[in-house]
């Protein structure tokens, strides 16, 4: 199993339990730091993945430009249980 894999793994049992306010911020500290390679997106995926499951609506953050899905590298903020641009 490769390093991100089992980051991915690990990321994934571990984000389960913590708030969707430490979620939030791990979120903007990971978006304001550059660098990390795929690390740094194996972690924020892992980070979305736990906010969804928590029943948070990332909508608003996630676009469909030329057949993909664009998932905004932004901070964000909580309202009424959506996941806003923070800009």
């Amino acid at each position: 199993m490769s390093p991100t894999v089992q980051l991915s793994h690990h990321l994934l049992e571990k984000f389960p339990t913590y708030s969707i306010s430490e979620l939030i911020t791990l979120n903007n500290d990971i978006v304001e730091n550059r660098g990390w390679g795929p690390d740094r997106s194996t972690f924020r995926n892992a980070i979305l993945k736990a906010l969804v499951d928590k029943g948070v609506d990332i909508s608003p953050i996630i676009s469909k430009e030329d057949g993909f899905t664009v998932i905004q590298v932004v901070k964000v903020k909580l309202e009424k249980n959506t996941l806003l641009p923070a800009c």
